[in-house]
């Protein structure tokens, strides 16, 4: 069995780290807190199969640390290279990467 599993290892080619994740930042609209979350696109992606060709779908929902407790909802969908192609996001809004790290050197 062991033999296998290496054989499979070295002939699959397996993902960079950069290439398996997308990097989520939300600000929650009730408190305002700035939320980071990861998505694993080979793990958190559910397969949606189609006439056209696949597509795959993530849901997070998303809670801050603070006093508040208000779930952001981030529905998303990606394209057959599991790239980004329609975000949705509810009781919250889609910030950037230097928004959220300009809060996170204030603290």
């Amino acid at each position: 069995m062991g033999l296998f599993k290496r054989l499979s290892g070295m002939l699959s080619p397996s993902p960079k780290e950069d290439d398996r994740a997308y990097w989520l930042y939300v600000q929650c609209d009730r408190c305002g807190e700035k939320i980071k979350a990861r998505v694993d696109l080979y793990n958190d992606l559910s397969p949606i199969y189609n006439e056209t060709g696949i597509t795959y779908f993530c849901r997070k929902v998303l809670i801050g640390q603070g006093r508040c407790y208000q779930k952001v909802e981030v529905e998303m969908t990606f394209d057959e290279q599991r790239k980004l192609a329609s975000r949705e996001i509810k009781w919250g809004r889609l910030i950037s990467q230097q928004e959220f790290e300009q809060d996170q050197a204030a603290e």
